[in-house]
This record gives structure tokens, C-alpha cells and sequence, in this order.
């Protein structure tokens, strides 16, 4: 019997997110059009690394970003990231960088009633406004602890990874891990690390009284 010979996987193309190493690690960049998952426990820099990703494809890349907060507001980010030199406001002001408050509402949090279809709808329109290339989703964990239960969670992250696979939009979800340091996700949505194309773990350690950070690539 004859075995045709196994043609090679083909490769994404990639978005450079401009924080060195990171590049390199993933031999080029996020897989462009796709969605990468960046978990991590508190402290980790999660916030800022996501940030930085949509800074450099606004200000480098002609990419424009958007960013979806659903934990600190974006008036919050902005203040925390006036260190580095990104002058975000000009960023804004130029129609690159475009900031959501998507925490929810008191009243849908104790009611659990709460999906992603209102904000979603509300960003297909700004996303195409500002012919935006690249998003940030920082903090769905916050979200998905609203919701009654894993099929209601599961619900809705196929709802969010469907709606970012049909905009083709480079996209970083950010979330908590476990309290075990192994980079995992809570069990209820932990399934997610399997549907997302590329998947990143920060951690964030004290050693000897040294703070120490890290970064593993595990898809």
C-alpha cells in the first residue's frame, strides 16, 4: 500500500503584539483573526500585557483596537498605564484606541440575568466604525461568575468566540486561573482553553522577598 505523503499544517498568519519576547515565543506574534486566551492569577499583568497588544497595533500597525473592561473601568486602566509612555488619550482622540465599560449592571447581578448579545450588538457597530483589527475582552471570569450555571457560562462563551471568529478580529480574552498556580481555569468554564487558538499563562510569584513574573506559552 502507498501513503500519500502528509501535506503540512498551514500557518496562521500572525499580529505582533510588540512585547518582547512574547514575539519570539510565539515564533512571530497572536494568529491573526483568531482568538488567544491569556490567563493568570491577580497581580499577574494581565491588564497591562493585553493593553500593550492593542498599543502597539494602534500606534505600529495601523490596527486599530478596541478594549472591553468588565472588571476596572477604563478611566482606572488608563491612570495605571500613565507610566509607560503610551499617551493613550492621543490614541483615543484618534479614533485607534476605543475604551468599553461593560461591567455589569447591579441589578443584573443579582438577578443573574445577564448574557453578551446587548454588548456585542453595540460593539459590531463601533468595531466597524473605527474598522477596528484587534479587541481585548479583559476579565471575563467576572462575568461568567455571574451566571446561574456551566451551561449558561458555556452558552455564553460560544456566543462571544462565535461572534469574534465572523468579525476576524485579532482578539485577547483575559482570565483568572484557579488558586492552585497551575494555570488553570475554574472546572465550570475551564473548556475554554480548548476552543481558543493560542493560550498564555502569567504568574506572578514571591521568592525570598523577590517579586517574580512569568509567562508560559501552552498552545
Amino acid at each position: 500500500m502507498k501513503l500519500a505523503p502528509i501535506s503540512p499544517s498551514p500557518r496562521f498568519s500572525k499580529a505582533l503584539t510588540g512585547i518582547t519576547g512574547l514575539d519570539e515565543m510565539t515564533d512571530g506574534g497572536l494568529p491573526r483573526g483568531r482568538t488567544s486566551l491569556l490567563a493568570g492569577g491577580p497581580g499577574s499583568g494581565k491588564t497591562i500585557l493585553a493593553l500593550q497588544f492593542l498599543v502597539h497595533g494602534a500606534r505600529d500597525c495601523g490596527e486599530p483596537g478596541i478594549f472591553v473592561a468588565f472588571e476596572e473601568t477604563s478611566e482606572r486602566i488608563v491612570a495605571n498605564a500613565n507610566g509607560f509612555g503610551w499617551d493613550l488619550p492621543r490614541l483615543q482622540q484618534e479614533g485607534a484606541l476605543y475604551f468599553v465599560n461593560a461591567q455589569p449592571a447591579p441589578d443584573l447581578v443579582l438577578s443573574g440575568n445577564f448574557d453578551l448579545g446587548g454588548m456585542l450588538a453595540a460593539l459590531e457597530g463601533q468595531a466597524g466604525a473605527m474598522q477596528a483589527k484587534r479587541i481585548v475582552i479583559d476579565a471575563l471570569d467576572i462575568v461568567l461568575a455571574l451566571l446561574p450555571d456551566a451551561m449558561s457560562k458555556r452558552r455564553e462563551i460560544f456566543r462571544l468566540h462565535d461572534w469574534l471568529l465572523r468579525h476576524e478580529m485579532t482578539a485577547i480574552v483575559t482570565a483568572k486561573t484557579g488558586d492552585g498556580g497551575d494555570g488553570l481555569m475554574p472546572q465550570s468554564f475551564g473548556f475554554m482553553q480548548f476552543m481558543v487558538d493560542c493560550s498564555i499563562v502569567l504568574n506572578h510569584s514571591v521568592v525570598l522577598g523577590v517579586s517574580q513574573r512569568n509567562l508560559r506559552v501552552q498552545k
